[in-house]
C-alpha cells in the first residue's frame, strides 16, 4: 500500500461498529496513515476522503451504499466488514477482518469494478429541476433507482422510454430501475433476474404492475432510460434507498450509467460471489428444495 491513508467508515447506528473499526485500525498499527469517522461524520465532511488509498467500511451493505457515492468519484476502493445480515457486497465477516484486511494492505487481492446510474430529475418542460429542489447536480446509484408511489393505496402510471423509443406505459406500484449489484436487492424481491456483479448491462423491472407489462427487460448499460410520472398519484424517486424526492406530475427521471464505478478491494476469487450467493440469499436446502433460513 502506498503513502496514502487509509480510511475506516463506521455505521452511525451502532456502538459495535465504532468499537470494531477502532479495533482494526490500532491493531492494524497504521499509525498517523489511518483516520476514522462515522457515515454521518463522512456525509457531512466529504473531504475526509482526499488523499485515501483505501476504505474499509464497518456495517453492511447499507452503510456502503452511503460511503460509496462520495468516494466513487475519486476512485477509491472500498473494502466492506460485514455486522448486517446479507452483506452481499462486503468481503469478510467480523472476525476474520483482522488478517483479511492485513493482507490486502499488503498488496495481495485484487480491484473489482461495478456499474453505477446517474439519475436526473427533469421537470414537465424537460428542463433539469432547479437546485433548491433537486441540488442542481446528477444522483449516482449503485443499487437502484426507483419511481413509485407515495401513498398506500394508489397504482402511479410511468411511460418508459428507451432511448428515444416508448417502452411501455406502466400502471403499477413502482418501476424499480437496478444495476447489476442492485440485481439481488429490490429487484430480486420483485421477482427480477440476478446479473454477474460485472455486468454493465440495466435492468427495468415494475412492482406489482396491473394491466402491463409485468417482465423484467435487461438493456444494454449504453442505453438511456426515461420514466416519466403520468398519473396525479402522489410520486417519489428513491436514489440506493438513501435519498428520497418527490416528483411532480410530469416530471421525468432520465437515467443512464454513471460515468463512474464503484470500485471494491477484494481477497475472494471472482467465483466467491456465486459459492456464497445462495448462502447470502438467507436460504438452505431441504428435502422440498430451498427454503428461507430459520
Amino acid at each position: 500500500m502506498d503513502s496514502k491513508a487509509v480510511g475506516f467508515v463506521f455505521n452511525a447506528g451502532t456502538t459495535e461498529a465504532r468499537e470494531i473499526a477502532s479495533a482494526l485500525m490500532e491493531r492494524l498499527g497504521l499509525g498517523d496513515r489511518a483516520w476514522l469517522c462515522s457515515t454521518v461524520e463522512i456525509e457531512r465532511q466529504p473531504s475526509y476522503a482526499q488523499d485515501t488509498a483505501v476504505i474499509i467500511t464497518v456495517g453492511g451493505d447499507g452503510t456502503i451504499l452511503r460511503v460509496v457515492r462520495i468516494v466513487a468519484p475519486l476512485g477509491i476502493p472500498l473494502v466492506g466488514v460485514n455486522l448486517g445480515r446479507i452483506g452481499f457486497m462486503t468481503e469478510f465477516q467480523a472476525d476474520e477482518a483482522l488478517e483479511g484486511v492485513r493482507r490486502l494492505l499488503q498488496g495481495e487481492g485484487w480491484v473489482e469494478e461495478r456499474a453505477m446510474l446517474q439519475a436526473e430529475i427533469l421537470s414537465p418542460d424537460r428542463e433539469r429541476l432547479e437546485a433548491d429542489v433537486s441540488g442542481g447536480v446528477s444522483y449516482h446509484a449503485l443499487n437502484d433507482v426507483v419511481v413509485g408511489r407515495a401513498a398506500a393505496s394508489r397504482l402511479v402510471h410511468v411511460r418508459a422510454v428507451v432511448d428515444g423509443e416508448l417502452l411501455a406505459t406502466y400502471r403499477a406500484d413502482a418501476v424499480i430501475v437496478s444495476t447489476a449489484t442492485g440485481s439481488t436487492g429490490y429487484n430480486m424481491a420483485a421477482g427480477g433476474p440476478i446479473l454477474p456483479p460485472s455486468s454493465q448491462d440495466i435492468i427495468v423491472k415494475p412492482v406489482a404492475a396491473h394491466l402491463s407489462l409485468e417482465v423484467a427487460i435487461v438493456l444494454p448499460g449504453s442505453s438511456t432510460i426515461e420514466l416519466t410520472v403520468e398519473s396525479d398519484t402522489q410520486c417519489v424517486v428513491s436514489v440506493d434507498g438513501q435519498t428520497d424526492m418527490e416528483l411532480a406530475p410530469d416530471a421525468t427521471v432520465r437515467l443512464r450509467r454513471s460515468p463512474h464505478a464503484a470500485r471494491f478491494l477484494r481477497a475472494h476469487s471472482p467465483s466467491y460471489y456465486y459459492a456464497t450467493l445462495i448462502q447470502r440469499l438467507g436460504l438452505v436446502w431441504g428435502r422440498q428444495g430451498y427454503r428461507a433460513r430459520q
